[in-house]
């Protein structure tokens, strides 16, 4: 393309308005050097990214931990899950748990990443469920136990046959047989899921599309004994496990957009090219690889 336009800009070197050709050609390179390929590598939102648990298989050790590569949390590995080939995955490598003690649980930082004062927050993952077992089952559940007085949790609810984004705060919490999906979630294809609240207002998402808007006015979720559970309850209780793959699990301080929920869909990774600004940390690996 470039050659193309030096050639005609050489072509027209004899007229009078030479240097306007010039520009003219350079400004149209410059316009078509920044159109994405169709194929681009689409980077996740950034501002408000606190974790982010790519499950890659540079970022896992199956028997021990998984590390968030954002701020080095460790999600510790109890039972025997698998780190499954990145051709059963969503992008890249992921975890395959099997439904009975196999679950990730985090542990927090020195000063608390987790265990804070949440005034808006919004969870993101992808998942695979390979089987329903007439039981409540936590995705990802960030809590309070055993008191069970905060809670944000995508999860899903074979007995009753609904899922969804389940809040609880201020002694308010999400009417999950009004507030929810009331379908059973879909078995054996990947999900996209999000849950965005802001001390007001509940959102989830399912595969970029909103599937529930409410009411919760529950305020902040206070800190004080919050923990995080990936693929169970957060204090490994064996009670809400799942049978399933988990892939690219997000945690923001804010909630997001529509738009940023489509886009995060669509993401391979995040952007760590030379103009991105946002990100306070290098990360040097991008996952390429999509499962469709």
């Amino acid at each position: 393309m470039f050659l193309k336009s030096v050639v005609s800009c050489q072509a027209k070197s004899k007229h009078p308005c030479f240097a306007g050709a010039i520009a003219c050609c350079v400004f149209f390179f410059l316009l078509g050097w920044q159109v994405l390929p169709a194929d681009a590598i689409v980077g996740a939102v950034e501002d408000g990214l606190v974790a982010y648990w790519s499950f890659d298989k540079d970022t896992v050790q199956i028997k021990k931990q998984a590390e968030d590569i954002l701020s080095g949390l460790i999600a510790v590995v109890e039972g025997d899950p698998e780190l499954a080939p990145a051709a059963d995955c969503k992008v890249g490598e992921c975890i395959l748990f099997d439904g009975s003690v196999d679950r990730l649980l985090v542990e927090d930082s020195n000063p608390p990443t987790i265990d804070r004062d949440w005034e808006e927050i919004t969870l993101e993952c992808w998942v695979y469920i390979n089987a329903l077992d007439d039981s409540w089952n936590r995705i990802i559940s960030l809590d309070e136990m055993p008191s069970n007085t905060a809670v944000a949790s995508l999860y899903y609810d074979d007995d009753d046959n609904r899922h969804g984004f389940f809040v609880r705060a201020g002694g308010k919490s999400t009417q999950a047989a009004q507030d929810n999906v009331l379908e059973d979630i879909a078995l054996e294809e990947w999900l996209h899921l999000v849950g965005t609240y802001d001390g007001e207002t509940v959102h989830y998402y399912v595969n970029g599309k909103q599937k529930k808007r409410y009411a919760m006015k529950g305020g902040k979720l206070p800190k004080g004994g919050l923990l995080l559970g990936i693929g169970d309850r957060s204090d490994g209780c064996d009670c809400d496990t799942i049978q399933g793959y988990i892939d690219e699990f997000r945690i923001y301080e804010r909630v997001l957009s529509a738009a940023e929920v489509e886009n995060n869909m669509r993401a391979t990774g995040l952007d760590v090219s030379p103009y991105a600004n946002q990100l306070s940390v290098t990360w040097g690996h991008i996952k390429e690889t999509r499962r469709q």
